[in-house]
């Protein structure tokens, strides 16, 4: 394992934060500003990324190899979503925290962590499995992680009104349930829309124009500053005391997000995995810090995601350490 490439990959991504950090400090970027990059990155930057990915890749993935990397990445989500409805009760979390740490179990930084780590440890043909991983993600963060994040909302909203604090308004028609068309009609969205693109130019490897792929490629590459700028925003609205020493719960939840539960996954999968190359870059990604995306989508929904924004630093800081022990595992 190369720890030198590691450990730039991290400093790399501090610099981005501290920058976010600085521009709020000095009041030069304030919660508003925050909201629109936070739209940005999911409405556009993020789908553009995605996209890019699969056009930039030369040649299409034979179907065996995406199937088996497909349905190894549903298992992975799968295990993750039950596993953060257990975490939660098991850690005794508040119930107006709760949506933070699951969201921290479920999604990795796969877009910008797991790119260069997985090239650095395994080398660039791991980048496959990395992408396939990456359309599970998006998939699953427009769709599940959306509704956990209405349901965040309409649940901190209801809090707000008990104690007489007025609550930002929904949208006209997002309260209560959703179910029939307008349910349908909520996954269909910008995220699992280019999701589904995504896997189409893959599989079959499509003529795209110059035009049309330059400009997604310049609209991606903005995502993972834009995004560590309103990560290093949201940092600056919390005193250093509380980023690092209070709850101390967060230390034993990523404990067990970022190596017991790895871990046992690994070892699981390797009686069934026999591609080495798959099941390191799994053990990886298992391992990696906590995604932005949740966060974005909390500051477009003025959701208090002081919580989220503390897992995703200190998981980011720990991954140091974490990624190296989960992958003596292999």
């Amino acid at each position: 394992m190369n720890l030198y490439d590691l450990v730039l990959t991290m400093f790399i991504i501090f610099l981005l934060i501290a920058c976010g950090y600085i521009l709020r400090r000095k009041n030069i970027l304030d919660d508003r500003g925050a909201k629109l990059l936070s739209f940005l990155v999911v409405n556009i930057t993020n789908p553009a990324m995605l996209l890019d990915a699969a056009i930039s890749n030369e040649q299409a993935i034979a179907p065996d190899i995406f199937l088996r990397a497909l349905l190894l990445a549903v298992i992975s989500y799968a295990i993750l979503i039950a596993a953060s409805y257990l975490i939660c009760p098991l850690l005794r979390i508040p119930r107006r925290s709760r949506y933070s740490y699951q969201m921290l179990t479920v999604y990795g930084n796969t877009a910008f962590i797991g790119f260069p780590v997985c090239v650095a440890v395994l080398g660039p043909e791991s980048l496959v499995y990395v992408v396939i991983n990456g359309l599970i993600f998006s998939i699953l963060i427009y769709t599940y992680g959306a509704a956990l994040l209405r349901r965040a909302k309409r649940s901190q909203e209801i809090t707000e009104t008990a104690s007489g604090a007025p609550g930002p308004a929904f949208p006209s028609g997002e309260r209560g349930g959703e179910t029939g068309l307008r349910g349908l009609l909520r996954l269909l969205n910008i995220g699992t829309l280019s999701a589904a693109a995504t896997i189409v130019i893959y599989l079959f490897n499509p003529p795209v124009t110059r035009v049309i792929a330059d400009a997604l490629s310049y609209m991606g590459r903005a995502t993972v500053f834009l995004s560590m700028l309103v990560l290093g925003c949201s940092a600056a609205s919390m005193p250093l005391r509380a980023l690092f020493l209070e709850k101390p719960r967060m230390y034993l939840f990523l404990a067990i997000r970022m190596l017991l539960l790895p871990f046992v996954m690994v070892l699981a999968m390797k009686p069934f995995v026999s591609d080495p190359l798959l099941l390191g870059t799994m053990a990886v990604l298992l391992a990696l810090p906590g995604a932005n995306m949740p966060l974005m989508m909390a500051r477009e929904l003025d959701l208090d995601s002081a919580d989220l924004s503390r897992g995703i630093i200190l998981s980011t800081l720990l991954c140091i350490f974490t990624i190296p022990l989960v992958c003596l595992a292999l």
